[in-house]
């Protein structure tokens, strides 16, 4: 039963037109084949029908038309199986990915980030992107942090063992941040860094 408000755009009425429609552009169409092709369509089509009416009927252990029906339903039921496995089969594998996205969202392996130490996250995957050396001041600009908020934000990325300090020596001696594999791959998850 349709629920209220909802009509049904199957009624008695529509579906009385429909029918009647199809017959009379049945009938117009078959009187313009005989009129202008001079085909005699419907004696054809009348013999036809009866020869098919006189085989259904046949006196066999199976009648004819109950191996017709047999048939019938089984490719039918056949349409139906590939029907829905292939239009299924599609949706199936949406809904797992959106919902294996939702899982890691909600149950991430990696730890919880404060928004300082995503940005730095970001910043350092923006190098590691591009092949640029992450140094203190390069990160300072991308990030629009302080120096102090860098370096304590940098050390609890260390903590976590998502970023690597490499010192250098010598007379030109720096300090570069890099991702560790971990960072990596946080990085590579959130970021799409490639």
């Amino acid at each position: 039963m349709a629920a209220e408000g909802n009509h049904s755009p199957f009624t008695c009425k529509a579906m009385a037109y429909t029918v009647a429609g199809f017959l009379i552009a049945l009938i117009i169409a078959t009187k313009l084949l005989d009129t202008y092709f001079e085909l005699t369509l419907l004696a054809e089509i009348k013999g036809w029908l009866l020869r098919t009416w006189s085989w259904l009927q046949l006196e066999t252990p199976l009648p004819n038309w109950s191996l017709l029906m047999i048939i019938g339903a089984f490719v039918s039921t056949l349409t139906l199986v590939i029907y829905y496995y292939r239009s299924n089969d599609g949706a199936y594998s949406e809904l797992h990915e959106i919902e294996r996205k939702i899982y890691k969202k909600n149950n991430p392996q990696f730890p919880q980030l404060t928004d300082n130490q995503t940005l730095l996250m970001e910043a350092l995957a923006y190098h590691a992107n591009f092949r640029k050396v992450a140094n203190l001041d390069s990160i300072c600009k991308l990030v629009s942090l302080s120096k102090l908020e860098v370096e304590e934000g940098l050390k609890q990325l260390q903590a976590k063992r998502l970023v690597n300090q490499k010192v250098t020596r010598g007379t030109f001696g720096a300090t570069i941040f890099e991702l560790t594999l971990a960072g990596k791959d946080y990085a590579q998850e959130r970021f799409e860094l490639t």
